[in-house]
């Protein structure tokens, strides 16, 4: 599937699921952020805009014949291969039809400051994997506007959707997180293989640890 269909379609969606949670600019974009900022989150119900995003990619998704849903309401620990990083109150689970070896793919929603659906992380396998937590902070601080944390959702999703995604996790918290044009790694280090060569000996289906790697989404 296309990357500028799959972003057209949920645009498209967009248009209706993000209509009560409007985007905003960057506050720091001519400034450096207050003392106090680092502390507080003043409007967390903002950040909103991550679950309508994520119900977008789930009505494009279904609509375009590529996956079933699942909603969980209680989100069980049996969703995640670790404790994710942030706690999940509730999930919607997207099963891929068409294609053999794809994986499917999991919004977990948790809250910044008792306000429900304000964090996503999005997963990847059964069971997942984190693809991508935003906002990866949640202070006033850290806040650049909704562009980019929209951005890191659609590209985690992109890469579980059009089988890009790859995540080798060697123990001990040393794992590496590939998208579509890029890498992430947590204390991967000697001994172990370099990045390249893990992420080839994954795609191959050849790693001596544990991975998670599917096909691309296709229609039935």
């Amino acid at each position: 599937m296309d990357r500028s269909v799959l972003l057209r379609a949920v645009d498209e969606a967009f248009a209706e699921t993000g209509a009560d949670t409007p985007p905003w600019p960057d506050p720091h974009a001519d400034r450096e952020p207050a003392d106090e900022e680092y502390s507080r989150c003043l409007d967390p119900a903002k950040y909103r805009v991550l679950a309508a995003r994520a119900e977008a990619w789930t009505r494009a998704l279904c609509g375009l014949g590529l996956a079933r849903e699942e909603r969980i309401p209680r989100a069980a620990g049996a969703l995640w291969r670790g404790e994710p990083a942030v706690s999940v109150d509730e999930a919607v689970r997207l099963w891929p039809l068409g294609s053999a070896g794809a994986v499917p793919l999991l919004f977990g929603f948790g809250a910044i400051d008792g306000v429900p659906r304000t964090v996503l992380t999005v997963g990847a396998g059964e069971p997942a994997v984190p693809a991508a937590l935003v906002p990866d902070c949640g202070c006033d601080a850290c806040d650049d506007g909704s562009a980019g944390i929209l951005e890191v959702l659609d590209e985690a999703v992109l890469a579980v959707v059009t089988g890009e995604f790859v995540h080798v996790d060697a123990g001990r918290g040393r794992t590496i997180t590939a998208l579509h044009d890029g890498w992430s790694a947590a204390d991967w280090e000697r001994p172990l293989p370099g990045v390249g060569g893990a992420l080839e000996q994954a795609r191959a289906g050849t790693s001596p640890y544990d991975v998670v790697v599917g096909r691309a989404w296709e229609t039935v």
